[in-house]
């Protein structure tokens, strides 16, 4: 018998108010933790205090269309779940959802049991990367609270979205850009010098807890890298 697939932060944009509500009490009865929001513009603007899982994304919204936003969060998330959900059948279609990054595309109206396969069908992928660490590095991504084998440290609420996006992405690597949008969505005249900053004070945290010296790399050109495993809870 299959193992009970673990609870995953799903996000679902959708702007069909009461279809997007019923998804998340369908899904919060299974155990996972489940928001929603209206449009893509609000997954940018939506205070999250770790990045999803898992986005459930409908392709005809209002503003950015699903199609382009699953465009960006797989540029800035490469290891995160994206399904599509949608009236819009034809292949064309279901090959652009596919091209853009989707993990899967289902047709609307989805049945509830279909849904729920598909979401246990990835959670055991998205969750592979979360385990016991040799650093015994782990960040609690609710209480925004890093430890290891020296101590633990509160971080802020920036620092930890950085640090779970690190520990996601491919590689470990984050670009210079994803690292601006996802601490501060809202302060568009951010600027590289302060993202230094505050990669330097998310580093000295680090150290703090146990990592080795420079457990944040800088790569010319590019971004940034961590180099130290850590476990998010």
């Amino acid at each position: 018998m299959m193992s009970r697939p673990p609870c995953l932060n799903i996000l679902i944009v959708e702007d069909n108010d009461s279809l997007r509500e019923a998804t998340i009490d369908f899904l919060s009865e299974y155990g996972h933790c489940a928001t929603g929001v209206a449009s893509a513009e609000e997954v940018d603007d939506l205070p999250l205090h770790t990045v999803p899982d898992l986005y459930l994304i409908d392709i005809n919204l209002p503003g950015e269309n699903g199609f382009s936003l699953t465009e960006r969060i797989r540029a800035s998330q490469p290891l995160a779940g994206i399904v599509l959900m949608t009236a819009r059948g034809q292949l064309h279609d279901k090959l652009d959802g596919y091209h853009r990054g989707a993990d899967n595309y289902l047709i609307k109206p989805v049945e509830p049991a279909e849904l729920l396969a598909c979401i246990h069908s990835l959670a055991f992928r998205l969750k592979s990367a979360s385990r016991p660490t040799q650093t015994g590095l782990v960040l609690n991504s609710q209480t925004l609270r890093l430890s290891g084998p020296l101590g633990e440290t509160a971080l802020t609420q920036g620092e930890s979205l950085l640090l779970a996006a690190f520990c996601r992405a491919a590689g470990h690597k984050l670009e210079r850009w994803q690292g601006m949008q996802l601490i501060d969505n809202k302060d568009k005249g951010l600027s590289p010098a302060n993202l230094e900053m505050r990669i330097s004070a998310l580093r000295k945290k680090l150290h703090q807890c146990g990592a080795a010296d420079n457990p944040i790399l800088t790569l010319r050109g590019f971004g940034y890298a961590l180099s130290c495993p850590v476990e998010v809870r």
